[in-house]
């Protein structure tokens, strides 16, 4: 056993073991990085042969065929990374990398049957779902705008869901619109020339949004990630525009342009491949606050399907009314219902605010600023109905003992039995609260001096005859209480006082007992 250095006990000597946290990190780190060489080694490697294969066969006839192969197999090499990145990754992370799984999924089968379109014909039909999958194949990326940028908890949460529907539904009114409708004055598969516009503007909006996202952000992991797919985005919906508008209007598969596809591929598998090296948070991320702006950014997301519906709705609605209004109908349900569930989350999270701040953590009683608050309202009550306040002040005997004898858990047990006796034992209408560190404070309204005094006795005849379960042992706890009580006149620091000294004298007289403040001026009742 290697000795420890004198003089700090945490501090080890060099030697040839390392702690497992150091371990499996360095592990990870070797293990990874060469895994992640080899992948973008043979993205660039397909990329490479991709470009041999259309500079030396062209659009000669098994040219569109191996140049469609290659980037079947980027696709899939894609897929994979992708894959890889969502096992390595955490929440956020985690979610956006699933997505991106189902994005690229739909994109290989897309790619796949295509490639077997260069040797089996294919009905127009099973051509125009290809060019569908092709053009919205990033559907399912889209929804990583949905996701929570600070704080996304684990597992699929309901939001989501709906958000996943709103996506499906979209999906549909972007078939309605981008190829139903125009196939019925065009006859084409591919997008009709009468809604290029509208394409690219709902391309632009989603590669900005994602720029938006990636600006208006605390964390730094939701700052590469979606800065990143902002700028891919850009890069895709700039290539499709060159496809469309530009060069590659003219030109078959197998030709120049080709490469550019093959590019838009290799870029995610490069970001997915080293992703694990970035995908650790800083601190910050799960502590800091939403600035005002980000928030306003974050609830407009949710927006962006619902809009690009809307936009779609009057084009769809003139060749077929009741299936626009059908779409409308459930995308505003989507969007309703996220709504009540978000502002029903908030009320829930304001009431969960507002009792951490007037409870106690540990017992769950009122806490010191309540339990004052609660005996200033009950001595102004006190004023109208011409009564007494009775003011309990409880401490618990030799807490001290508990703690350094049995561990500061078994004097958190002790706290909290406590805490369990003292309201049982109380009126319903009276109120008890953690004063201090062992003490508890117990507000009695409508209570003279006797009646104030019945009542400390019963509390603590019913924290002595039980015992109370520490971590280990069965501890026998007493409480020893001081009581006042006083009227609207009195001053709360005054009452508070009064009872601090009563409780002290049950302390030097023996514990386990009650002791009145006798001498503290309070009303007289009839």
């Amino acid at each position: 056993m290697p000795e420890v250095t004198k003089g700090n006990p945490y501090h080890y000597p060099q030697s040839n073991l390392a702690l497992p946290s150091e371990i499996s990190e360095t592990v990870f780190t070797k293990n990874e990085m060469t895994s992640s060489r080899k992948i973008i080694g043979m993205a660039l490697a397909l990329l490479l042969a991709h470009a041999m294969v259309i500079f030396m066969l062209g659009d000669s006839p098994i040219g569109p065929a191996l140049s469609d192969s290659i980037q079947l197999l980027l696709g899939g090499l894609a897929l994979l990374s992708c894959m890889r990145a969502s096992r390595y990754s955490d929440r956020l992370g985690s979610h956006f990398w699933q997505l991106a799984v189902v994005a690229y999924s739909i994109w290989v089968v897309a790619q796949g049957v295509g490639t077997l379109g260069n040797f089996i014909p294919y009905p127009d039909y099973v051509r125009g779902l290809i060019n569908l999958l092709f053009c919205f194949w990033f559907g399912p990326l889209a929804m990583a705008l949905f996701l929570d940028p600070e704080h996304e908890p684990k597992g699929i949460d309901l939001l989501l869901i709906l958000d996943f529907v709103q996506g499906t539904i979209f999906c549909l009114a972007a078939y309605l619109y981008f190829f139903y409708v125009p196939s019925l004055s065009e006859a084409s598969t591919d997008l009709a020339h009468s809604v290029w516009a509208p394409y690219f503007f709902g391309y632009g909006l989603l590669a900005a949004a994602f720029l938006v996202r990636s600006f208006f952000t605390n964390s730094v992991v939701v700052r590469k990630l979606f800065g990143r797919m902002g700028i891919f985005l850009v890069c895709s919906v700039s290539t499709d525009a060159l496809y469309y508008y530009g060069p590659g209007a003219a030109l078959k598969t197998g030709a120049w342009f080709d490469l550019l596809w093959s590019g838009l591929l290799v870029a995610p598998i490069c970001v997915a491949a080293t992703w694990h090296t970035q995908d650790a948070a800083s601190p910050d991320d799960n502590i800091a606050p939403l600035h005002t702006r980000g928030l306003i950014v974050t609830q407009l997301v949710p927006l962006l399907y619902p809009l690009l519906i809307l936009v779609m709705f009057t084009r769809i609605a003139e060749a077929r009314i009741t299936l626009a209004a059908a779409v409308v109908l459930v995308s505003f349900l989507c969007s309703s219902t996220r709504l009540l569930i978000t502002h029903q989350r908030l009320l829930q999270a304001q009431e969960a605010l507002r009792k951490e701040a007037t409870h106690d953590g540990l017992t769950g009683l009122w806490n010191r600023v309540a339990i004052v608050d609660i005996l200033q309202r009950e001595l102004l009550r006190s004023g109208r109905n011409g009564s007494t306040t009775g003011v309990i002040l409880a401490d618990v005997d030799r807490f001290k003992f508990v703690n350094d004898t049995h561990g500061h858990a078994a004097g958190d047990a002790v706290l909290c039995d406590m805490a369990n006796e003292l309201t049982t034992a109380v009126r319903p209408y009276d109120s008890v609260g953690r004063y201090g560190g062992e003490e508890f404070l117990i507000v009695a309204p409508g209570c003279s001096l006797e009646e104030t005094w019945e009542l400390a006795e019963r509390v603590r005849n019913s924290v002595a005859n039980r015992s109370t379960s520490g971590q280990v042992h069965k501890l026998a706890m007493t409480l020893s209480l001081g009581f006042v009580a006083g009227g609207p006149e009195s001053e709360i620091e005054s009452l508070l006082h009064a009872a601090d000294e009563a409780l002290y004298l049950a302390k030097r007289s023996g514990r386990n007992r009650v002791e009145p403040q006798l001498a503290f001026p309070r009303l007289t009742t009839a």
